[in-house]
């Protein structure tokens, strides 16, 4: 039903899709020559090579993806994942067309901004609408314009985050070695990897040398992975895990590059320290990725009983950044490789912090109970949160893996119980909105890529359940071993 009430409502957009600083279709003929122009008006960051030893390039493996069967949408949680994927696409793809401008020769977008804001909602953009087309699910009346505009748009989101990126130009003036710039990284380069057949020759050099020069930055000399140690308010839970993710990347990108078991051990590391506990770090002889779990370990990032301290609050949001670390099984399986055994380390124990754990009131919040609701979509955040109530995307990612793991034998409730309310609820929302946004004004807010950041949510999650289903998630192995 909600697929046919946004089909109905598509001319819309559709009547008016080659504005928005689009060219026309007949554009479309030249854009692989429109790539490989330099930008003239960012001269001083896109006029100079990438900072290489070589064309970095030349050793990405693409994806196969003969080796994997179409996504069976008779599973009707795969067709869910999907559906909510799909709205999102529409929601971003205008977004990308009516709000960032186009450079004067058309071949990517201007980002002016290099912190969070300019960067990572065009990213997490990209990653979301990138799979919609590689997996060979995107709808054209569903997300309300041509594929082959569609993948302009995505091409356009690409080559403008990686063209500023420091290594492709002027490191004064471009981003990278930023808090956050492994995930962005992360984000945008999946994108490109993924419609790799699609890219010109310097939007694949470009996007190699980003992601090699953001995985290099955690074995530089002097990197430390960082840890809480229980002191002050905030947890590194979420900050190793999205490190880990570009090096996960790189990994799967560059399976032959030379620095690749380099990247795999520090990548190790940065996945067992996330979510480890104090615990772990005094005890636990469990051997993941060829080492005892304590010997990976310098500090802590979560509490002993799986809850995580962020933002001075027990804030169940950043319990769900395990799916970071989780991550791993994505993009190793897309590359045929084997996913390290320190991806889903904790993982369940945070889920059964945040289904079964009991938090009294007082001391905390009113009513008290368990923060997973039984038969609720809702969330109880027993200090409170200062994002948003409405984060449903993020509980049905964790959900869904959680679902589809294992992680809930024996529990009260199932995973996959939540799972699928909570779809119903996220497509619910989307359904109120004719551009297939989830959040409604007042519900997000405080965070200005709210629906770049689900796009990348519900991107990964419609993967996991189409790689589960079609029985092609790679096997757990110690990934150091050759």
């Amino acid at each position: 039903m909600l697929l046919s009430i946004r089909r109905r409502k598509c001319n819309r957009i559709g009547a008016n899709r080659w504005g928005g600083n689009d060219q026309p279709p007949a554009m479309m003929t030249s854009l692989a020559i429109l790539l490989t122009v330099s930008t003239p008006c960012l001269a001083a960051v896109a006029s100079k090579p990438a900072a290489s030893d070589q064309d970095v390039a030349a050793l990405v493996v693409p994806i196969r993806w003969e080796r994997f069967a179409p996504p069976n949408l008779r599973n009707e949680d795969v067709q869910a994942a999907a559906r909510m994927l799909l709205n999102s696409v529409r929601y971003n793809l205008a977004w990308a067309g009516e709000t960032l401008k186009v450079a004067p020769e058309g071949g990517h977008y201007l980002i002016t901004d290099m912190n969070e804001p300019g960067v990572r909602p065009p990213a997490s953009a990209a990653c979301g609408i990138a799979t919609a087309i590689a997996a060979g699910i995107y709808d054209e009346k569903t997300c309300g314009m041509p594929k082959d505009q569609a993948l302009l748009r995505t091409l356009r989101l690409i080559r403008g985050v990686a063209v500023v990126h420091k290594v492709n130009g002027d490191p004064a003036e471009g981003w990278g070695d930023h808090w956050q710039s492994a995930l962005w990284a992360t984000l945008a380069g999946r994108a490109a990897w993924m419609l790799w057949e699609h890219l010109d020759p310097r939007t694949r050099h470009m996007t190699a040398a980003m992601i090699e020069y953001e995985a290099d930055r955690f074995i530089r000399p002097g990197y430390t992975v960082p840890y809480w140690n229980g002191k002050g308010g905030d947890s590194k839970a979420e900050e190793n895990a999205w490190n880990a993710m570009v090096l996960q990347l790189a990994v799967a990108m560059m399976p032959q590059h030379p620095r690749v078991p380099r990247w795999k051990e520090i990548a190790s590391e940065l996945m067992v320290s996330a979510f480890a506990r104090q615990e772990d770090m005094e005890s636990n002889t469990t051997v993941i990725d060829g080492r005892p779990v304590k010997e990976w370990l310098k500090g802590y990032n979560i509490r002993n009983d799986g809850a995580l301290v962020n933002h001075n609050i027990i804030h169940c949001d950043y319990m769900t950044t395990v799916t970071l670390n989780l991550h791993a099984f994505i993009v190793l399986s897309l590359a045929g490789q084997p996913v390290p055994q320190s991806a889903d380390f904790n993982a369940a124990l945070v889920f059964r912090s945040l289904a079964e754990q009991r938090w009294p009131s007082p001391p905390y919040k009113a009513p008290g109970g368990t923060m997973y609701i039984p038969g609720k979509v809702e969330v109880y955040y027993p200090e409170g949160t200062d994002w948003s109530d409405y984060r449903f995307d993020i509980f049905y990612w964790i959900d869904a893996y959680a679902h589809l793991f294992g992680w809930d034998q024996g529990f009260s409730h199932r995973a996959g119980d939540w799972m699928r309310l909570r779809a119903g609820r996220i497509l619910k929302m989307q359904s109120r909105h004719a551009d297939g946004r989830m959040f409604a004004k007042g519900e997000f807010d405080t965070y200005g890529g709210a629906e770049q950041m689900t796009c990348w949510v519900m991107a990964d999650a419609f993967l996991l359940h189409w790689l589960h289903d079609a029985k092609s998630l790679s096997r757990q192995a110690n990934w150091k071993q050759p």
